[in-house]
């Protein structure tokens, strides 16, 4: 895994509005591939997979205005509090 740069102010708050259910959004200091930022939201263990997807398409809607407007690519993962935990993540 390769390092990301710090995720802006504006950037969180934009992923906090599309998630607003979130318990909370982590910014991550690594990234899977190419990405210029990695975002996890994290929500309780009883979201439905539903509601999760649902939330995942408002995250990539919000991001892909932001990434175009700036030349970058962000990466928003949608976590149960278990996932988190799984991903080693605190």
């Amino acid at each position: 895994m390769q390092a990301t740069q710090p995720v802006p102010e504006d950037l969180l708050r934009l992923v906090q509005q599309a998630a607003p259910d979130a318990m909370a959004i982590i910014p991550l200091d690594w990234a899977y591939e190419d990405e210029t930022y990695n975002i996890a939201v994290v929500v309780p263990d009883t979201v439905t997979d539903a509601d999760v997807r649902h939330m995942k398409d408002q995250l990539i809607d919000a991001v892909m205005d932001w990434d175009e407007a700036h030349g970058t690519y962000t990466l928003t993962m949608v976590w149960r509090e278990r996932e988190k935990a799984a991903a080693g993540v605190r």
